[in-house]
């Protein structure tokens, strides 16, 4: 077996570039949807967002589809990340796996209100879907993260619990996009940390 050859200099600036460019693009299509929705999203105005020609997208992405997939990927791994850094803040003790819990699902809620265009778009509920068989892997990682850190705690049924959790925060989230609540963020978090108490004290074992 030949051992596999680091890349050179050069390849490593190109690839830089690449990643950085792509970039560029993902936050033009993020800002035009911000302003105009996401059916606003296409190559020819993302070409004039970034002052390039309008073939310079399709040098790094195949259409307006593979933004958008590339999109829903990124912030699918970009909650499961917040979710666990919020997790791992959890410390120890009795109660560690149901505050570790208890901060991720706050954190997922916490992303959704600070991103609102990128939520909708990876859960479908901005007009535009991206197929969910594409970015399974990526949305079913923020599910088994809380399956796990249930499943820690003594959860004998982490599925169907996060599942009732996840309905939770996501009906509050959808309640609040199409403007059927007139709650704010503390308020939000008010009913989902009522809704986790529930859950987590038929979850967990009790620590005492």
């Amino acid at each position: 077996m030949t051992q596999q050859e680091s890349p050179t200099p050069a390849q490593r600036r190109r690839e830089k570039e690449r990643a950085a460019a792509r970039e560029t693009i993902l936050s033009a299509a993020l800002g035009v949807a911000r302003r105009d929705g996401w059916d606003a999203v296409t190559m020819r105005r993302l070409a004039d967002e970034i002052e390039y020609s309008a073939n310079f997208a399709y040098r790094y992405f195949t259409g307006r589809d593979d933004i958008l997939l590339a999109l829903v990927r990124g912030g699918f791994t970009r909650l499961r990340d917040a979710m666990a850094a919020a997790a791992d803040q959890a410390g120890s003790g009795s109660d560690a796996a149901a505050m570790a819990a208890r901060q991720a699902a706050h954190a997922y809620l916490d992303f959704a209100l600070a991103d609102p265009d990128l939520y909708q778009l990876m859960y479908g509920l901005g007009g535009v879907n991206v197929p969910v068989a594409d970015t399974w892997d990526e949305g079913q990682a923020v599910g088994d993260l809380l399956i796990s850190l249930l499943a820690a705690g003594g959860d004998a049924q982490p599925e169907q619990h996060v599942l009732q959790l996840w309905a939770t925060a996501h009906g509050l989230i959808a309640l609040r996009v199409v403007g059927r609540v007139e709650v704010d963020s503390d308020g939000l978090h008010a009913l989902l940390d009522d809704a986790l108490t529930d859950c987590l004290a038929r979850a967990l074992p009790d620590p005492t």
